[in-house]
């Protein structure tokens, strides 16, 4: 007989919604009951009174509800299919715990049925007409019996029962802490050190305590906005290792972007205002004017100590992806695109001397002002690594040896998202597949999370951070891939890319229904 005790979860909510009538409404119902022993789940314990799902008891084995949720939390994933009936596999992804509790309290005893459809744990079938203890549906939910062969064998989980602590069960998958920034409402979040930075109600930043995230400073007051009675939108990045704060103030042409350096000792000082982007490197920092209309002669430099300088020929715009078009009209967008390797600003410029000309990659010498183009191909936006240039012309993808200047067209699938642009890191460049919005990597024609449209794509330390779409054909919403080009973490909770931090080797977001902050060590998924 096999041994008790063990469970699992499941997308019920995405198996209710599949399930034909009559699926499994005339098989046979046996009396289940409510367990009178307390059960945890990697260290949080199931109130079972309220829930919607609750965990029951048939034949003397406790039985665990197979919800979208419940499932993801301990590492498992399912799908439905009318004819295929029902998979379970593990996958080792991650989800936020989620009580399901109602208004309700719940019954002693209960009916369940069995059902007939056609079920499969990790590619195995599963043949429920004969099992001792068979799957169970509740409330449009399957439950799975918690025994030796489902628990342990098939799912990997750790369990212990005894009188005192109940039933105790311990998955595989990466677990989540759960905490709360206090006063926060919305937008972003960033980790920083020792600290979380964020903002709250009537337009205050707060700083908070990593491993105290109830020991709260107040760190900054945004201004009111100066067409409204609401205050500025503003960001939150990490440059540096350091946190800085970004907002705009006044019209699209009039006003001025604020860029500010939040200090650990929550000191707060404005360093750049304008319409500018800037870029740090070691001690030099270079600074692109980027004003409505643009003016050509805007790149500029400054070392220690000393003011900004203006570098390069007065004939260029530097740092906009910009067209001078052949019906003598003109655009483009400013670009962020700045990189110093050895004595070369590495830009995107376009020589205004011609009556006809585009953006190219230009270098600039930091000491002569000396601008020499790159390629001859149109280019939109562009990275760079110690040996290489990645840049989009016109949909394609090229590659550039920095040293030889010699350019290929790389293989990609169809052409490239520019609103995302591209992110390279150990050596492997992502991009986003303009017609299907899928994140793919460069050398293979398969999607990384098939199904799954991005809404984010950021580097932070060394790992890609990827956010996508929440759809039902799309099974992760979060992705974090390191440099060796491994999915290191997964996840079906949602959360906004500007939530999302990595310090450290620690990952932490803001889910988006619960607005707490999670957070986990990343490693490599087993």
């Amino acid at each position: 007989m096999r041994r008790r005790i063990l469970q699992i979860f499941i997308t019920s909510l995405l198996i209710v919604s599949f399930f034909p009538m009559g699926a499994y409404s005339e098989q046979r119902e046996v009396k289940i009951d409510l367990p009178d022993f307390v059960v945890s789940l990697n260290g949080i314990q199931v109130e079972n009174d309220y829930r919607r799902y609750p965990l029951i008891v048939y034949k003397d084995i406790t039985y665990f509800p197979m919800t979208y949720y419940d499932c993801r939390y301990l590492g498992m994933e399912t799908k439905w299919d009318s004819e295929e009936g029902l998979e379970i596999n593990k996958t080792g992804v991650t989800g936020a715990y989620r009580d399901y509790n109602g208004e309700v309290k719940n019954k002693d005893t209960y009916r369940a049925a069995i059902p007939a459809f056609d079920i499969k744990v990790n590619g195995k079938t599963v043949n429920n007409s004969i099992e001792e203890f068979p799957l169970l549906v509740f409330r449009d939910a399957t439950y799975f019996p918690l025994t030796w062969e489902f628990g342990v064998e098939e799912f990997g989980w750790e369990y212990n029962f005894d009188s005192k602590n109940g039933l105790v069960i311990q998955s595989t998958n990466q677990k989540l802490e759960k905490g709360t920034l206090p006063e926060y409402v919305e937008g972003p979040v960033i980790a920083v050190g020792q600290h979380y930075y964020y903002g709250g109600s009537e337009g205050i930043l707060y700083q908070t305590s990593l491993g105290d995230p109830q020991n709260t400073k107040e760190v900054y007051q945004l201004p009111l906005w100066s067409y409204g009675d609401s205050y500025v939108y503003f960001g939150l990045t990490k440059k540096n290792g350091e946190a800085w704060l970004n907002y705009h103030q006044g019209g699209a042409s009039m006003g001025s972007d604020h860029y500010i350096r939040l200090n650990s000792d929550g000191t707060s000082q404005e360093v750049e205002t304008g319409y500018l982007t800037f870029k740090t490197f070691e001690d030099i920092t270079v600074k692109v004017d980027q004003w409505a209309p643009p003016g050509h002669n805007n790149l500029m430099i400054k070392y220690p100590d000393q003011e900004y300088e203006r570098i390069g020929s007065s004939n260029y715009l530097y740092g906009w992806d910009y067209e001078l078009r052949e019906d003598s009209s003109e655009g483009g967008s400013p670009s962020k695109d700045i990189y110093l390797r050895q004595d070369d600003i590495y830009i995107l410029a376009v020589d205004k001397s011609k009556e006809i000309d585009e953006s190219r990659i230009y270098k600039v010498d930091i000491h002569t002002g000396e601008t020499l183009r790159v390629s001859d191909l149109r280019a939109h936006s562009f990275k760079m690594d110690d040996e290489n240039i990645y840049f989009i012309s016109k949909g394609k993808l090229y590659k550039m040896s920095v040293d030889e200047e010699i350019e290929s067209q790389q293989d990609i699938s169809g052409t490239v998202n520019r609103t995302f642009g591209i992110e390279t890191i150990g050596g492997m460049v992502y991009y986003v597949n303009d017609q299907n919005n899928e994140l793919y990597k460069v050398g293979s024609h398969h999607s990384i999370n098939p199904g799954g449209k991005v809404k984010g794509l950021r580097l932070e330390e060394d790992y890609l951070i990827c956010t996508f779409e929440e759809d039902n054909s799309n099974p992760y919403r979060i992705i974090i891939i390191d440099k060796k080009g491994q999915i290191i973490f997964k996840s079906s909770d949602v959360a906004h890319i500007n939530t999302i931090s990595i310090e450290k080797g620690r990952l932490s977001y803001v889910e988006n229904l619960s607005k707490q902050i999670l957070s986990t060590e990343i490693r490599n998924q087993i």
